[in-house]
């Protein structure tokens, strides 16, 4: 079977996009290679992860200051490439706008067939952060669409934004949980691990403003039987623990992986799929705690203005919410007290997800584009 090498711009703790990928293609019987940037430590170090091969590269770098960043970033390109250089494979698969220059350089030295992976909108996720920059930033984006030989992403809304400059469409392979039930007794053992009660609402994923995190925190009090669970990391990490300290009806657990993160939607009574619709990425995106409350069968909220609301309602299950405190309140006391409309929209859900958006499908899709990818190539690039 053939090598592919894998570009990404975080240490792979791991990520679980990345992860799932990989472990279906290893599964497939290709063998991955793994560049990752590791900014936390900026250590060079080897490994082999879950039959991946993790090549980590430095060098250090800090998560929130653009320019530090740009410069770090432009010295993993230059690590990276050099170390491809040494290595054998027959495909660039890269995650993310942040390594598809360095995938670009590679594919053409190498001569091999190059897959892009859109995990977003990359300009807009970080618009904020690069101010005037972000008009230039989405034109490049854009324009470098039209190099890859194929590109795969995370929702149909995301392909046609990400294929409007190129002939053949980008293909949708979602970051999907592959799911066997988890029983009475994990769940049990969650809540006492947590120390839940009552109803649970949840939350886990980023720490990041937009998330509708400092909100979730703030909306309820000891007094309105609501558990509030929050997972994840990010730049508001210090002001959840703080909080969650104070206040007796806040759980915040820190960082937690996949498997976990499972277990814990799967104890919870509701999933908080909160975003700011002013980001285009949070209005066309499909976050992975979405997929994992229908492939759990857990009612989820989330925002009217999103596409994923759109669907949530057509589908009936959840709550679409305009995205303001009062009404996400409203909503979470209604749900509170109605288990069994609860259990409906989990259904509904689950349903919907098993006939439409199952890893089974993803699975296909990633590994029947390998394939193509990996014929012999009769033509040019895109």
């Amino acid at each position: 079977m053939a090598t592919s090498l894998m570009l990404l711009t975080n240490p792979y703790r791991p990520d679980p996009r990345v992860l799932r990928e990989a472990r279906a293609l290893t599964e497939a019987g290709h063998r991955i290679t793994l560049l990752a940037w590791d900014r936390e430590t900026g250590a060079g170090a080897e490994s082999k992860e879950g039959g991946v091969n993790v090549v980590r590269l430095g060098p250090k770098s800090p998560f929130r200051s653009p320019l530090r960043v740009f410069f770090g970033l432009l010295r993993f390109w230059a690590r990276a490439l050099r170390k491809s250089r040494g290595l054998e494979f027959d495909l660039v698969h890269s995650h993310d706008l942040d390594t598809l220059p360095l995938g670009i350089a590679i594919a053409r030295f190498s001569g091999k067939p190059l897959l892009y992976d859109g995990h977003e909108l990359y300009a807009a996720m970080v618009k904020d952060e690069v101010g005037p920059l972000y008009q230039a930033l989405a034109v490049l984006e854009q324009r470098l669409m039209r190099r890859p030989d194929a590109i795969i992403t995370v929702s149909e809304a995301l392909a046609d934004a990400l294929s409007r400059r190129r002939s053949q469409k980008a293909r949708i392979v979602m970051t999907s949980p592959d799911i066997t039930s988890i029983g009475k007794a994990e769940m049990e053992r969650v809540k006492a691990v947590y120390g839940l009660s009552g109803f649970v609402i949840c939350y886990l994923g980023s720490l990041e403003p937009g998330r509708f995190v400092e909100e979730l925190m703030d909306i309820f009090g000891p007094d309105d039987g609501v558990t509030v669970l929050i997972g994840g990391a990010g730049s508001l990490e210090q002001r959840v623990r703080e909080t969650s300290e104070r206040a007796s009806h806040i759980r915040y657990i820190g960082f937690v992986n996949a498997e976990e993160a499972l277990a814990l939607t799967a104890s919870s009574d509701l999933v908080s799929a909160m975003m700011d619709p002013s980001n285009p990425n949070n209005v066309i995106g499909t976050p992975g705690k979405i997929l994992n409350s229908m492939a759990l069968g857990k009612a989820l909220i989330t925002a009217d203005e999103l596409d994923i609301g759109r669907l949530v309602r057509e589908i009936g299950c959840g709550f679409s919410v305009p995205y303001k405190r009062e009404a996400f309140r409203e909503a979470v006391l209604i749900a509170k007290d109605d288990e069994k409309a609860l259990e409906g929209m989990g259904a509904r859900g689950k349903e919907y997800f098993v006939a439409n958006m199952s890893w089974q499908k993803s699975r296909e899709e990633l590994l029947r584009t390998y394939r193509t990818l990996l014929k012999p190539q009769a033509g040019d690039r895109q």
